[in-house]
């Protein structure tokens, strides 16, 4: 099963919606029963639209309505993934499909890829397979959704860069990027290489691939005069076209001069496509890097890396000498990151990332109101206590003792969540204080880190009145109001 039915988990979803309705709703509990037992008989994607269309006459039963909500949602988020999925079963049920096998295999290879990788490796793997029916429309589909995710900002543009690919002993990947050379292990993190853990035929094929763009079939070569494609076919030699026109590669250079393309003080360049054509299988795209060059400032370009172990951002400005490679700690930060070196918004690009880090934060967000309840309640408690006057007696310490106890143990918990060294749960006395946000970076920390909030002054303060809060460094500083969200 591909990953992205395991993810639909139909049957589940199925099965959850018969159980949430009553025994009232006979009309509909039958529909759902019906296309239940329609798994494994029907492609799922089919079930998954058929159920839909037929339950629209009763989305006004709450649970109807949050199913088909929900079910438009994952089709619109994996649509390419459920257009190669039916591709593939409308071509490997076919009676030519003995004729579609390369086809079925390509296929095969990619459909456990995420949407953003499809809209790559949709066209580059099935192009020369679109003579077959249905191939066509899915490249045509893909390359829509590729040409809808980059950017309409004639500022910059997109692309993914060529490489050397080699192993070293260590078992890492070696690769270039940005005019610096990288190392990424088995977990995905990447790291600098220095300058002798490569050898000479490696810093030739880097010199090489900076010739290059990785064009649907293989690569390409812009001149003044021409556009040269090397295309590659795993198996087969490499072929050359000059301005769409195929020529053999061993009168490569005579074509080029004999027809003006290059003069005879360009052999230079006539040598490196020879050497390209000979070295073609060592040079690869990229896929999981997107290079965004500015078209406004010479040389200025972000490189986003995107690995299993987060976001990479590699900064170049040749003007202020600057090629860094930083790794943010979140996706969200990536974006803050790109947008204030190049005003780019690379969002698109880290969409999946962002997803999982909100649901991550909604649910941090709601053990950290737990945590403050818990907080609340102990403190309350605690307050009663003292309130007694009895302070002296055995029964009340030991009380006090356990509820200070408890009130350390959910500081500890909030100490997780913030990810701090120390966060206090100041005392009423020290005046109360509520979770809340800045919304300006402050001491090192960005717009939106979490802090405690003094709700007194919150509440009564005007806008540009200052407010203590504490960070989670558990330092005390003061914003104006009009930085801070909180809700009390």
């Amino acid at each position: 099963m591909s990953k992205v039915l395991e993810s639909l988990d139909l049957r589940t979803r199925l099965d959850n919606l018969y159980e949430s309705l009553s025994d009232n709703n006979g009309m509909t509990k039958a529909i759902v029963e019906k296309y239940i037992g329609y798994i494994g008989v029907h492609p799922e994607y089919n079930i998954l639209v058929g159920v839909c269309n037929e339950m629209k006459a009763y989305d006004w039963l709450a649970p109807v309505d949050e199913f088909i909500k929900e079910s438009y949602k994952f089709a619109e988020d994996h649509q390419l993934s459920f257009a190669v999925l039916n591709t593939l079963e409308s071509i490997r049920t076919s009676k030519d499909k003995a004729s579609f096998q390369a086809a079925i295999n390509a296929l095969e290879e990619i459909k456990d890829l995420n949407e953003g990788d499809l809209s790559k490796e949709v066209p580059s793997k099935l192009k020369k397979h679109s003579w077959i029916p249905g191939v066509r429309q899915l490249v045509e589909f893909a390359e829509g959704l590729s040409k809808s995710n980059k950017t309409t900002d004639k500022r910059f543009s997109n692309s993914s860069p060529i490489s050397p690919i080699m192993e070293n002993e260590n078992g890492e990947t070696i690769f270039h990027v940005g005019r610096r050379v990288y190392a990424m292990n088995e977990d995905e993190e990447i790291r600098l290489v220095s300058n002798n853990e490569i050898n000479e035929n490696f810093a030739k094929l880097i010199q090489l691939s900076e010739k290059f763009t990785h064009s649907s079939e293989g690569l390409r070569m812009r001149t003044n005069n021409c556009v040269i494609d090397l295309v590659i076919n795993e198996g087969e030699d490499t072929k050359v076209f000059v301005d769409s026109q195929e020529v053999k590669p061993s009168q490569l250079s005579a074509h080029l001069t004999a027809t003006g393309k290059f003069r005879y003080g360009q052999y230079d360049t006539i040598k490196v496509l020879e050497h390209a054509l000979n070295s073609s299988d060592n040079l690869y795209e990229l896929d999981f890097v997107e290079t965004i060059k500015s078209n406004v400032y010479e040389g200025v370009e972000v490189n986003l890396l995107k690995t299993a172990n987060g976001v990479y951002v590699n900064k170049i400005n040749p003007a202020m000498n600057e090629n860094i490679l930083i790794k943010p700690e979140s996706a969200k930060d990536a974006v803050n990151l790109v947008q204030e070196f190049i005003d780019y918004d690379i969002t698109n690009s880290v969409q999946d990332l962002l997803e999982g880090e909100a649901e991550e934060i909604a649910l941090k967000a709601k053990a950290e109101k737990e945590i403050y309840e818990r907080i609340d309640y102990i403190k309350d408690e605690i307050s009663k206590l003292s309130e007694l006057g009895m302070d002296d007696m055995e029964d009340i310490k030991e009380a006090k003792k356990i509820l200070n106890d408890a009130l350390e143990a959910q500081q500890a918990k909030l100490n997780s969540l913030f990810k701090s060294k120390s966060v206090t749960v100041h005392e009423a006395s020290d005046a109360d204080y509520v979770p809340g946000e800045i919304k300006m970076k402050t001491n090192g920390y960005a717009p939106g880190t979490k802090v405690q909030i003094n709700a007194g002054q919150f509440t009564s303060g005007g806008g540009k009145d200052m407010i203590d809060v504490i960070l989670p460094s558990n330092q005390i500083v003061q914003i104006q109001k009009k930085y801070i969200d909180a809700t009390i």
